[in-house]
């Protein structure tokens, strides 16, 4: 099913999730599952052969900041064990399948996923700089997204007069996808 348009207003997780998706594009999907995982919005980017993954939280607490963050890292752990079952879920949700030589190339014949994953976070979050400081600290392989009240997404973050991009770009990461052993 396509991604609809951005919403006017943000006020729910679901709403910043599909703010968030198309944002990303043509190959977005949102609720992706995978075993006792919902990945939020999952994205694939053909010319730079990259897939994002994006964690949604409304919430501008400390500890829901630093959830997300902790989300994160698991799902990265959930893709290398169940690498197969990932590109099958997201398959299932994007609206326009891709061709077997795009999976293909997207995967290197199956056995590896280059994934940036991402937090999307409100405006009213995004102004604990100094909190994400400390988050990029310990998982300095993930984005970060803030996403306005109108739906609007960006990838920095306004500081003074200033806009940061480092803190909010991630280091893509190349998952091994894991085989069942025999």
């Amino acid at each position: 099913m396509p991604i609809k348009c951005r919403p006017k207003s943000v006020k729910t997780e679901a709403q910043m999730s599909q703010a968030v998706a198309c944002d990303l594009g043509k190959y977005a999907a949102r609720e992706v599952r995978v075993g006792d995982c919902i990945f939020d919005v999952v994205a694939y980017n053909k010319t730079e052969k990259l897939f994002r993954l994006v964690e949604c939280k409304k919430s501008s607490k400390a500890s829901k900041i630093g959830h997300a963050f902790g989300q994160v890292a698991a799902y990265h752990a959930t893709i290398a064990t169940l690498g197969d079952q990932f590109l099958d879920a997201y398959s299932k949700k994007i609206p326009s399948p891709m061709r077997l030589r795009r999976w293909m190339e997207a995967t290197d014949n199956y056995r590896r996923l280059r994934i940036a994953f991402y937090v999307a976070l409100t405006e009213k979050a995004c102004k604990r700089v100094d909190l994400l400081r400390s988050m990029k600290k310990l998982l300095p392989d993930v984005g970060i997204i803030r996403v306005k009240p109108d739906g609007c997404c960006r990838h920095y973050l306004p500081i003074g007069k200033d806009k940061d991009d480092k803190l909010t770009k991630p280091r893509p990461v190349v998952i091994e996808i894991l085989r069942p052993a025999e």
